[in-house]
């Protein structure tokens, strides 16, 4: 009697097609605990970076690695916080409200900034003023600007006072620059244009910096309303720039058509929020696009970086 015939193995195509599907999940979830394991093991900056860039989980921000000058207008809401970066030096100008100075602060410490070379506040509205508390708390500044405001203009708001009181611990002096005056950052080329007159209000009295790397240039216009616009007419300097960021989040005191003939941007930052002053105004908005000028928003598109080599430009957002 034959002993049964053994029936033929069939191989099973899909079953081995799930076994690597399984495999791949497992390996892409092993790698993705690893990495969350190790930002919280390495510290922040190059070496976070490096970690999350091997598991391919790059940082937004890391594309500036690439680059030796960037300007990083950061997403904080209807407020104002922009981190300069050029030769591996860093500058700060504003830091948005007070609740928003540890995301800043954070911030700062994903693109590796041990220091800053310079801290400037813009004006002393809350909503630039606010955060500045937390950064010069929790890194060393070497100098800070702020405006030289007359006296009954000078708020009384505990987000100034917070501010007044850390500098004078860390025996750090304000400095009050004028129009005029230059200075530079790892290779950037900065000048004070404003104000170039005293102001009737803490917006019209906003320091107005112009940032030169190579060809590329920047205006950051803080708060500035059309009668510090008209008065930076006024002073005749050149006011040229690429990239313009567009002063009072977008308002409609701001921005004259006179003035951004002047400027000629080809890109404009808008840091703004949600708010009860639906803000940034289509008047604004509608300057800008007659102008040919390309429109980015921080509450559309998160944080907005600018990159430059000093010949070229390209922006990268977050969103």
């Amino acid at each position: 009697m034959k002993p049964p015939a053994m029936k033929k193995k069939i191989p099973d195509p899909a079953g081995k097609r799930k076994g690597r599907r399984f495999k791949i999940r497992l390996a892409v979830l092993l790698a993705v605990l690893a990495a969350v394991a190790a930002a919280a093991v390495f510290p922040a900056g190059t070496v976070w970076n490096r970690v999350f860039t091997f598991f391919g989980l790059r940082d937004f921000s890391a594309g500036a690695d690439s680059v030796p000058c960037s300007v990083h207008v950061l997403d904080v809401g209807k407020a104002d916080s922009i981190l300069v970066e050029c030769g591996g030096r860093n500058m700060l100008v504003d830091g948005g409200t007070a609740d928003r100075g540890a995301s800043v602060a954070a911030y700062l410490k994903r693109r590796g900034v041990k220091e800053l070379e310079l801290v400037v506040n813009t004006h002393p509205d809350s909503d630039h003023i606010g955060g500045l508390a937390q950064i010069l708390q929790e890194f060393p500044v070497k100098r800070y600007f702020a405006p030289g405001i007359p006296q009954k203009l000078i708020p009384s708001t505990e987000e100034y006072q917070s501010v007044q009181k850390i500098l004078k611990q860390k025996g750090l002096a304000a400095e009050h620059p004028s129009a005029g005056q230059k200075f530079s950052l790892g290779g950037l080329r900065i000048q004070v244009l404003g104000p170039a007159v005293p102001g009737n209000s803490t917006n019209n009295n906003s320091i107005v910096l112009k940032l030169s790397y190579g060809k590329i240039r920047f205006l950051l216009m803080g708060d500035a309303e059309k009668e510090e616009e008209q008065s930076l007419l006024d002073s005749g300097r050149s006011l040229s720039a690429d990239v313009l960021k567009v002063g009072h989040h977008g308002s409609s005191t701001s921005t004259a058509q006179k003035f951004l003939d002047a400027v000629r941007p080809r890109f404009a930052a808008v840091s703004v929020g949600e708010d009860s002053s639906s803000l940034p105004k289509f008047s604004v908005l509608r300057r800008l696009y007659r102008s040919g000028v390309t429109v980015y928003r921080t509450d559309v598109s998160g944080t907005l970086i600018f990159l430059t080599d000093g010949k070229s430009l390209s922006v990268k957002t977050e969103k």
